[in-house]
């Protein structure tokens, strides 16, 4: 009965998965080079923001340094493309296993700490990359970081499919992981792992009661949402360069918002929210554009509107705007 509830699971991810990629496919081809690489840097996001959801909105654990896993996957990635030449397609996958480290290590000093005491952990994290790179500026170059980018595709690929774009080669490298990330994240979401995360999330000792080792769970689930933090970094500083800019405390606080509006606990959620934080400045570009408004101004307006749109989700609908699917997911 478990085996088969375990491929029925299994199916209905891969079903979601393909109309996800399909649907994916057949935007970016109608969208111009602009809006391509938007599209991907939607999709490098979205991976950032199902860690948050798999951390934070299914196990209840707070964490305001995503960011800084996504750089330890951004460095590691470009150190072993620039040191080492390995192809994105290596590099990426032992990223991945890097931030997974990263994460056991932060995930058991988070066995011992809850709420305000391990946001304010992951915080001071995050703030230390910059201090890291420029501190062994001969390893990561400092401020000037890394220079990095998926290059352009290899020969059978333009054979076969014609030769595409620097944008659609972005859209192109970023959607099989993205793919990869959602199907997994749904699998936990559906599994007997994710019912775990959740009864601790709701209950610490209530789970405790029934069998579930919460402390080891906490750990595990920062390895996992991690590792997905580590594939997002990975592949967002392969658009052109790794370094703290990059992957300022910002960042974190961008994927958060993402997830709460979206909808902390879904899936769907992480995808929408993701798409209202990268493509809120280009709307607000053109709601103002009959406008005259200082330089100084505009630049504010995204960060303005989104922070005005995080209060008001949480005021007034705190489940955000994929909340009408999060019974789905219960």
């Amino acid at each position: 009965m478990s085996s088969h509830k375990e491929k029925s699971i299994a199916r209905k991810s891969l079903i979601r998965t393909v109309i996800f990629s399909a649907l994916i496919l057949l935007i970016g081809l109608q969208f111009d080079a602009y809006n391509q690489a938007q599209l991907s840097v939607v999709l490098i996001l979205f991976i950032g923001v199902l860690s948050v959801t798999l951390l934070t909105g299914i196990s209840g654990q707070l964490s305001l340094g995503q960011g800084a896993l996504m750089a330890v996957g951004g460095y590691s990635t470009a150190l072993l493309i620039i040191n080492y030449k390995l192809s994105l397609w290596v590099a990426v996958p032992l990223s991945i296993i890097t931030s997974a480290l990263a994460g056991l290590l932060l995930g058991i000093a988070a066995a011992r700490l809850r709420g305000p005491y391990l946001a304010g952990t992951t915080l001071v994290i995050a703030l230390a990359i910059p201090t890291i790179a420029n501190r062994f500026m001969s390893v990561f170059k400092g401020d000037e970081g890394l220079p990095v980018d998926v290059g352009y595709p290899p020969k059978w690929f333009s054979t076969i499919f014609g030769e595409p774009s620097y944008e659609q080669w972005q859209l192109y490298v970023a959607l099989p992981f993205a793919a990869i990330a959602l199907f997994f994240a749904s699998n936990i979401l559906l599994s007997r792992t994710g019912r775990m995360w959740k009864s601790i999330r709701d209950h610490e000792s209530a789970s405790s009661l029934n069998g579930v080792n919460f402390s080891r769970q906490k750990i595990y689930v920062f390895v996992v949402a991690s590792a997905f933090a580590g594939l997002s970094g990975a592949l967002y500083g392969l658009r052109g360069l790794v370094g703290p800019s990059v992957y300022p405390v910002s960042l974190s606080l961008t994927l958060l918002t993402a997830a709460v509006l979206g909808g902390i606990r879904s899936i769907t959620g992480a995808f929408i929210g993701t798409v209202i934080v990268v493509f809120l400045p280009d709307w607000i570009d053109l709601v103002i554009g009959n406008f005259e408004l200082s330089e100084q101004v505009s630049n504010f307006l995204p960060a303005l509107i989104s922070s005005l749109l995080l209060i008001l989700t949480v005021v007034i609908n705190p489940a955000g705007v994929a909340g009408a699917k999060l019974h789905k997911h219960k």
